[in-house]
């Protein structure tokens, strides 16, 4: 059987070479480019996606700025996703991971703020977590605490992270139903554990009696992206409401 070579070294079959193309784009996620480094230096929160896509198919590239301080802290926990996560290091100083490296994390993967000391100035890492978001039915992430005493779990929260397009998305799950644009899914869960995390049902531990810290959110600022979209919707509708009034 004879081969066409319809490309500098690739040779394929006829039949194939006849009808290999690259289908058109669909027009429902415009091509966008970005620095990450101008994007995050005016991020508002960890894990902040850096394109406006995050539905199903959509691969949903985000951000997240560490850095020390004498009053910096980021408290510890875990994170369980069923899709894929690929960390890159776009630029580190001191941390545990070195600028220019990729890792692919595990299902189940412990998260904290990847440096050395993070009380030390001048300390940082920036890096992106990207995720494919699943077409699928059943996506779900799950975020857990351990005990600072005995390591023992003291809370697990899963939720379902159905994208918006996925069989089984539900869009008053952690949005609202006319939301124009939606809440990510893991910033709400974030704030939801952290919720949860700091009542005195969890905060003592069941199996040894310790009294847990607090779980401070401020340098993770998941609510802080959770309020400003949902101030935002708001913003929408009632820009929309006026120009409906006006123009009847």
């Amino acid at each position: 059987m004879s081969l066409v070579v319809d490309t500098p070294g690739a040779a394929v079959l006829p039949e194939i070479a006849a009808t290999r193309h690259v289908e058109p784009p669909s027009g429902e996620r415009e091509p966008l480019k970005v620095s990450i480094y101008e994007r995050m230096s005016k991020s508002n929160a960890q894990l902040m996606p850096i394109f406006p896509y995050d539905e199903a198919g959509a691969m949903v590239p985000c951000g997240a700025v560490l850095y020390g301080g004498a009053d910096r802290t980021h408290p510890h926990f875990f994170h369980w996703n069923t899709v894929s996560e690929l960390l890159v290091a776009w630029g580190s100083n001191e941390a545990m991971i070195a600028s220019g490296s990729l890792m692919a994390t595990q299902p189940f993967h412990g998260v904290n703020s990847f440096l050395r000391d993070e009380k030390k100035e001048g300390t940082f890492a920036l890096v992106t977590i990207t995720q494919r978001q699943s077409s699928e039915a059943g996506q779900r992430e799950a975020l857990t605490a351990k005990c600072e005493s005995c390591k023992k779990d003291i809370l697990r929260f899963e939720y379902e992270s159905a994208p918006h397009g996925a069989p089984d998305f539900e869009a008053a799950a952690y949005t609202e139903a006319d939301d124009v644009f939606r809440q990510f899914s893991t910033q709400w869960g974030g704030v939801e554990f952290v919720r949860q995390r700091n009542s005195d049902a969890v905060r003592i531990c069941e199996h040894c009696g310790h009294e847990n810290s607090v779980f401070e959110m401020s340098a993770w600022g998941w609510d802080r992206m959770v309020s400003q979209t949902s101030v935002a919707n708001a913003a929408y509708q009632s820009l929309k409401a006026s120009a409906e009034e006006v123009l009847g």
